[in-house]
């Protein structure tokens, strides 16, 4: 398969085959969009092409990405047509109107008119009033249901084809129909001959494709007339075969599936589950690109509510399937993870702590299950699934890598619970990280690393241990995270030089970051560190390199792209700039608004901060009330500036004061890099305007020795106000000049005007 595949290998990944390598998820999922976009290109180079995907309500969100991803960015004639019942809109709301190059068509129910119509069109003949008037009547505008009761008509022989035309009988006196679609399918069935009956159940076990070889196998090898499964309409004979030497067929409906499989006793389901695993497995010798289905029917076979029924004298043989099981859903999510398939791959790994006996391995399971909720920004989630693997855990080693798992995305990713995380919880979870894990471990690193970005006092020495194993180990993401551990340290010291310097060092070896987050991460780390010394050309370019490698990623990185831009453009005062990004913002956070973030409302904030400055004050209470109306909670620091600037451009003291008097002093608190250098520069301009002059002197005094930096203009304008000392307002102006700030200037000359 790989050899035919050539240089698009890749597309190997929705085989289910182990192409990815190293590759981080993201970047598997990258390449392999890439690929079908490659693939799809090369196709429109020679006509134009249409692609019909079917029931796209049971897509899983990778396959809805790739589609938009499709009709985005591929060049050329593409029609894509897709069917799909209508709660494909809770998962795509976009998809139900306004999407360029788009169009959405409702399919209602067949009227009378149009089934009768479909029934002459389907027979090309008239039926009497009765027969006609109780199919249309049964069928209540279901065309599938119309054609199951055509197949009822010609099953009991009262449709008959004649010289290639259909001829009806009258409907006997006492003939009867089943009421609904389930059952009508279901009588239609108990009228086959009992082996195609047998062949069309075992068919359900296998899948809504099947292949003609192992149905033989799972019902003894009784003869069987596939074509009369085909001639009674329930399966359709495909043109190719997606397995090697098998002809291949397709259940017409998933209903017609749905019935065959349901009239199975659980106890026969299990074991024709167990030998289709086996048949498979012999077949294909255990390839990876069989890896979903076989973790599927394993799994199915060994179902915990069915198992003792189903292998009631055979307790050896349902230990041996368990461990099949197991072994095929942990390869299957690895393989899944690899895609970026999260969903399913998380999926897969509670089947399988659900047959898991052994704790040691159920923890092992649940803190995997726990990292890929991590990975989809699905904080509640996660936190359960470690808390559970913690519950199990009996291992010493095992609960450490779990406490620094914990630790480590709690810290770096903190703000996406609505309410954010407790800084104790938090703390003893690093500390027993810490304690558990081995010396010199990527674990141990990791604790190191969520120690530092946690503390509101980080440590150099615990900075320098982490990037010591990150050396030692090489691994080029634990080497970012822990130079980004040396750049917080040093940044906490004031030694802002010293932070950038390390917050660098990873540009020099990003080419080799696997992960497309990490990539990203480097590239965001630098802005504030850029912004704080006064290098805002240098912050702009970091910023749109950070904007861009989110792009791709999740909408939960889109916001985050979209928002660094938004901070970086609000410390500089650039507030047009910032009205101009509102419609972007406001995308951004709406398609992300199912995974919390504290950026979706504090984006919105700045920008509602942005329109009031200019005018606006109808769209900035717009912007404002719909950033309070998402609830989260606990982020007062990062909430801080964009509601204190707010609360100050209203004139509202109150807020104004309460806002204040609900933070620290934040320059060494946590999100230091992002967020409390606005936080800073507002508090000081809150106090002059509250007129609190001995809140001010506290802190503004000790904030002048940051010479050349973003926060010292701040500190000389306020207290130049306060001190009635027009040279430190002066003194302030050439600052904010020297640094380009325009509308900190134009504020700052007004004063001295004034």
């Amino acid at each position: 398969m790989r050899k035919r595949l050539g240089p698009n290998e890749i597309l190997g990944l929705a085989l289910g085959l182990d192409v990815a390598g190293e590759l981080h998820p993201l970047a598997a999922r990258d390449r392999l969009h890439d690929a079908w976009i490659e693939l799809i290109n090369g196709l429109l180079d020679e006509r134009p092409v249409v692609m019909l995907v079917e029931d796209l309500h049971w897509a899983e969100e990778p396959l809805l990405d790739l589609l938009e991803r499709l009709v985005r960015e591929v060049r050329g004639p593409l029609l894509v047509i897709g069917t799909a019942r209508p709660e494909l809109l809770d998962a795509r709301p976009s998809w139900g109107g306004g999407t360029r190059n788009a169009s959405l068509l409702w399919l209602e129910p067949l009227t009378s008119d149009d089934a009768s119509l479909m029934l002459e069109q389907l027979l090309g003949t008239s039926l009497s009033e009765r027969t006609r008037g109780m199919i249309v009547e049964r069928a209540e505008g279901n065309p599938f249901f119309v054609e199951e009761l055509i197949g009822t008509l010609i099953d009991r022989g009262i449709l008959e084809r004649q010289n290639g035309n259909w001829y009806a009988r009258e409907l006997p006196a006492d003939f009867d129909v089943p009421d609904s679609v389930h059952a009508v399918v279901s009588a239609r069935m108990d009228l086959l001959p009992p082996t195609e009956k047998a062949a069309l159940q075992a068919a359900a076990v296998t899948g809504r494709i099947f292949w003609g070889g192992p149905v033989l196998e799972l019902i003894g090898g009784a003869e069987t007339d596939f074509a009369l499964l085909e001639e009674r309409d329930f399966v359709r004979r495909r043109s190719g075969s997606s397995m090697e030497g098998e002809r291949e067929y397709a259940f017409k409906h998933a209903l017609t599936r749905e019935v065959a499989y349901g009239s199975l006793p659980k106890a026969r389901r299990a074991a024709l589950h167990a030998r289709f695993a086996e048949w498979l497995s012999r077949i294909g010798g255990g390839r990876d690109e069989h890896a979903s289905l076989l973790a599927h029917h394993y799994a199915e076979a060994v179902r915990p509510e069915d198992a003792d029924l189903a292998w009631a004298d055979e307790p050896a043989e349902l230990e041996r399937l368990r461990a099949h099981a197991a072994r095929w859903l942990r390869r299957a999510d690895e393989l899944a993870v690899a895609r970026y398939d999260l969903d399913e791959g998380v999926a897969l790994l509670h089947r399988a702590v659900e047959l898991e006996e052994d704790v040691t391995v159920q923890a092992e399971l649940w803190r995997e299950i726990g990292r890929g909720n991590a990975l989809g920004f699905r904080g509640v989630e996660f936190w359960e699934a470690m808390e559970k693997s913690l519950a199990v855990c009996t291992d010493q080693a095992v609960c450490g890598e779990t406490y620094a798992e914990l630790a480590y995305q709690t810290s770096f990713r903190a703000g996406m619970w609505m309410r954010a995380p407790d800084r104790d919880v938090v703390s003893a979870w690093v500390a027993k990280g810490i304690e558990l894990t081995e010396t010199d471990s990527a674990a141990r690193a990791k604790a190191l690393c969520a120690d530092v970005q946690w503390s509101e006092e980080p440590k150099v020495e615990t900075a320098r241990e982490a990037s010591r194993i990150a050396e030692k180990l090489g691994n080029p993401e634990l080497r970012a995270s822990a130079f980004y551990a040396r750049s917080i340290a040093a940044y906490n010291a004031r030694r802002f030089e010293e932070a950038l310097e390390w917050v660098q060092r990873p540009l020099d070896f990003v080419d080799t970051l696997n992960d497309p987050e990490k990539i990203s991460e480097v590239y965001e780390a630098t802005v504030p560190i850029d912004a704080m010394l006064g290098r805002f050309n240098a912050a702009r370019t970091m910023a749109q390199a950070f904007d861009a490698a989110t792009e791709r990623l999740s909408p939960h990185h889109r916001v985050h792209g979209i928002s660094v831009t938004a901070e970086l453009e609000e410390l500089a005062g650039a507030w047009q700039v910032l009205r101009d990004l509102g419609p972007r913002v406001e995308q951004a956070v709406n398609e992300n608004l199912v995974t919390p973030c504290v950026r979706n409302p504090r984006t919105l904030l700045v920008c509602a901060s942005a329109n009031r400055i200019l005018g606006d004050a109808a769209e900035a209470d717009r912007l404002e009330e719909k950033a309070e109306a998402l609830g989260m909670e606990g982020y007062d620091l990062v909430l801080s500036a964009p509601r204190m600037r707010l609360a100050l451009l209203k004139g509202d003291f109150d807020a104004l004061e309460y806002l204040v008097g609900d933070l620290e002093n934040v320059l060494g608190r946590k999100h230091s890099y992002w967020f409390n250098v606005s936080s800073v520069a507002m508090r000081l301009d809150a106090f002059v305007a509250l007129g609190d002059r001995a809140r001010l002197e506290e802190e503004a005094e000790s904030l002048l020795e940051l010479r050349k930096t973003y926060i010292e203009p701040f500190a000389l304008r306020a207290l130049g106000q306060v001190r009635g000392q027009p040279e430190l307002v002066r003194r302030a102006l050439e600052r904010f000049e020297e640094m380009k700030l325009d509308w900190h200037a134009e504020q700052t000359r007004a004063l001295l005007a004034s």
